[in-house]
């Protein structure tokens, strides 16, 4: 290409194969069983069980779908990675069809 203007597509395909792995990740460490939340209802007695507790399960919930925000945010950006490089070979390919003919 005119200049020595190029795309590494090899190092943006490593850069969106981490963020697949960031994607996995994120749900997994911040992922909350059933029976977690369970325990942390009852994990300050019965008293406690529909305040404290009720608070902290509440709180791992979130934290639940927060990991899993991130990690669908974390495959977009793959996806997006992904999605341009590909734009750019196929009007780098039509370029190079065009300045041939």
């Amino acid at each position: 290409m005119a200049n020595g203007l190029s795309v590494d597509g090899d190092a943006w395909e490593d850069h969106a194969r981490w963020w697949d792995a960031e994607s996995r990740r994120a749900v997994e460490a911040m992922d909350v069983t059933p029976e977690t939340l369970t325990a942390a209802q009852g994990a300050f007695g019965k008293l406690g069980a529909s305040t404290v507790g009720a608070a902290y399960a509440e709180a791992l919930q979130a934290r639940r779908e927060a990991g899993q925000r991130f990690g669908a945010y974390a495959q977009s950006v793959a996806e997006h990675i992904r999605r341009d490089v590909q734009g750019y070979r196929d009007v780098e390919a039509d370029a190079a069809t065009t300045l041939s003919s």
